[in-house]
């Protein structure tokens, strides 16, 4: 029994030792739809970016943790630079050398007068926007100081094009040497001069919605059921080609490669749904069907677009007002019976003697009665202020980006292999598998 015990474990002994020495996959996902300054022109598309990013990487690529920045959630998931630097650098603390590590953007950007991309985050100054945003030189450099191997940028962001003088393309961070690398590269939507659009019908911006066809397995060239970093960067270059003549504009993205790249990197898993997630019907908090149940019944709707907690406060106060309503109405009712049907004296002669004891035999139930009328006609009014508060929360408080407690999205994994299984994450919070 002793001997075989002693050959399980060293037959186990190599599987234990590849577990903790495997690689793993980390992503890093920022989306700033909204600045606090006014000046800079909200984006439309870069919520959504973001999300189907995070999607993308969750379903499809098999990442150990996915730390996603939205204008949603707690304060410490906000997309403000220190968030980012400092959220970053945690994540960055737990990767080794042979890691793979994704970095997301969709938001603004400039580029000073020595090309060094900046990406702004919500808290930036258009005024000072090179001390007020993020260097994607400051970013690599992190990358570098814990040697790691594997590193890809995708930047979805104008590139400030009003402030362009037609100079593009010159090479920067030519100091930054990246030793006994597989690749160092930053894939960046357009270059410097040019805009990155949005695409109205999906939701996407133009350059991220290729980047979630290809990373779906549409850039799987091979057919090997993996899409590589080159497959999805050829895949993404052509299809913006092909985009750029139908509609008659202009976006180049181009790849920045940092070091000699080796071999190849998987980004994720081939799948080509039947469905894309580009070409799936975004959520719409204010959806007809929601805002039906909401008419209906107070926080129904709520409830069913994700706002989960609030919805039940109100469904739960509404139903509570409801049966003290109808308490007070079966209370009214029997006031009423009660005082129709009071006996009071007959008319005669002695007319003052008349009135002065049907006051007291019957003015008893009338004034219950009135006070059962008072008390109803509160309880519904109650009930209208409610619905009235509803409709109110529903439109003007739903969920968008300056709502802390807007909807999270569920991301369910089914197997990841000896990392675990079935378990759910909240955009805003690290996922960690």
């Amino acid at each position: 029994m002793k001997f075989k015990i002693l050959i399980f474990f060293l037959l186990m002994q190599p599987l234990c030792l590849f577990a903790e020495t495997a690689s793993k996959r980390f992503g890093f996902v920022v989306g700033v739809s909204e600045y606090k300054d006014l000046s800079l022109v909200n984006l439309k598309t870069a919520k959504n970016d973001a999300l189907g990013m995070t999607k993308i990487l969750f379903s499809y690529g098999s990442y150990n943790r996915i730390q996603t920045l939205l204008q949603e959630g707690s304060t410490k998931s906000t997309p403000t630079k220190i968030n980012i630097i400092s959220q970053f650098e945690s994540m960055l603390e737990e990767t080794k050398p042979d890691d793979l590590v994704v970095f997301y953007f969709s938001g603004h950007g400039v580029v000073d007068y020595n090309d060094k991309v900046y990406l702004l985050p919500e808290d930036a100054n258009p005024q000072n926007p090179f001390e007020t945003g993020i260097a994607v030189e400051q970013l690599l450099e992190m990358t570098r100081r814990f040697q790691l191997k594997r590193v890809v940028f995708f930047i979805d962001a104008c590139r400030n094009p009003e402030d362009s003088k037609g100079d593009i393309g010159r090479r920067y961070l030519e100091t930054v040497q990246f030793k006994d690398s597989e690749i160092i590269s930053v894939f960046y939507s357009t270059k410097v001069g040019y805009s990155s659009f949005e695409d109205p019908k999906s939701g996407y911006g133009i350059f991220t919605k290729y980047l979630i066809y290809g990373l779906e397995g549409r850039a799987d060239s091979n057919y090997n059921g993996e899409v590589t970093y080159s497959e999805l960067s050829n895949y993404v270059i052509q299809s913006m080609k092909e985009w750029s003549k139908e509609n008659q504009k202009i976006q180049k993205p181009y790849t920045k490669e940092y070091a000699e790249k080796s071999e190849d990197t998987i980004l994720t898993y081939a799948v080509n749904p039947e469905t894309s997630l580009a070409d799936a019907p975004m959520f719409n908090p204010y959806n007809p069907t929601y805002a039906f149940r909401s008419f209906l019944y107070p926080g129904w709707g709520q409830y069913a677009r994700g706002q989960e907690e609030k919805g039940k406060i109100y469904m739960s106060i509404f139903t509570l007002g409801l049966m003290y309503a109808g308490y007070q109405f079966n209370q009214y009712r029997s006031d009423k019976e009660a005082y129709e049907s009071a006996i009071g004296i007959p008319p005669n002669s002695r007319v003052s003697e008349t009135i002065v004891f049907n006051y007291l035999l019957i003015e008893p139930y009338r004034q219950r009665m009135e006070s059962s009328r008072a008390s109803l006609s509160q309880a519904l009014n109650v009930l209208v202020l409610l619905w009235s508060a509803n409709v109110f929360d529903f439109y003007l408080l739903g969920p968008n980006p300056k709502e802390k407690t807007g909807v999270f999205l569920d991301l369910d994994m089914e197997s990841q292999g000896y990392m675990g299984v079935n378990r759910i994450g909240k955009v805003g919070y690290a996922l960690r598998f």
